[in-house]
């Protein structure tokens, strides 16, 4: 693993956390795969392939879901070939809805400069686990 794989990825993570999307679209491969079917509970269990569809799920279904979004990073670590993300999200819906916080994993796959999957984890332990490294 290198260390500019590390950097793409943590690029790729500050840019959505701080809601700069275009920066964030830059991180991606024109080719990438966004998958959920990972996600445990996860409804649609779909995965998006390439930037149009995987911003079209993103900012237009995703983010335009909630009154208030918020995310942080709280780990970008090496795991395996792939990058491992833990990420603190808390989204508010409709008017007089309680908050919801999450606590998720990504696994990220980066080729030249561009991350070209991202494997989506309800639970930090099944993103370990999915790269040998868990129990």
């Amino acid at each position: 693993m290198s260390q500019e794989n590390l950097e793409v990825v943590r690029r790729s993570c500050e840019a959505w956390a701080r809601g700069d999307l275009a920066a964030w679209l830059e991180t991606l491969h024109p080719e990438i795969v966004w998958d959920s079917s990972h996600f445990e509970g996860w409804l649609e269990g779909s995965v998006f392939r390439g930037r149009i569809e995987v911003r079209g799920f993103l900012v237009d279904e995703w983010l335009a879901s909630w009154e208030h979004y918020e995310a942080r990073v709280e780990e970008v670590a090496e795991a395996g070939d792939r990058v491992l993300v833990r990420w603190w999200q808390r989204m508010v819906g409709a008017a007089g809805a309680d908050p919801l916080t999450v606590h998720t994993a990504q696994l990220c796959s980066v080729s030249d400069g561009r991350i070209t999957r991202i494997d989506n984890y309800a639970d930090h332990a099944e993103a370990l686990k999915a790269v040998g490294l868990g129990e």
